[in-house]
């Protein structure tokens, strides 16, 4: 299916289709990904983080913590306590739920 994406379609609705199948392949590694991708480096990009965190809790938020282990290497819960502080750090880490 990806490879049919990039041979017919470029630009923004190529990136916006293969951004659909991925999601519908693995949700959960789908925000995984998402995740990792928002708390690289110094810092996280709050905003994606909080979206993901908030929608994602009560939906699939522990098959989402096991994909993003076996992704990044680190548990969810260890990687927001590194990215963040104060009271949005402790909303995060509540969210997440715990540690893996």
């Amino acid at each position: 299916m990806q490879e049919s994406i990039r041979k017919e379609v470029k630009g923004d609705l190529e990136k916006s289709f293969l951004t659909l199948v991925e999601c519908f392949e693995n949700k959960p590694l789908y925000f995984a990904s998402r995740l990792a991708e928002a708390m690289k480096g110094k810092g996280a990009k709050e905003k994606v983080v909080t979206r993901i965190m908030v929608s994602r809790c009560e939906v699939d938020l522990m098959k989402i913590r096991t994909e993003f282990k076996s992704q990044t290497g680190k548990s969810l819960f260890q990687t927001i306590s590194e990215h963040t502080k104060g009271d949005y750090q402790k909303a995060m880490l509540a969210l997440c739920g715990g540690d893996d």
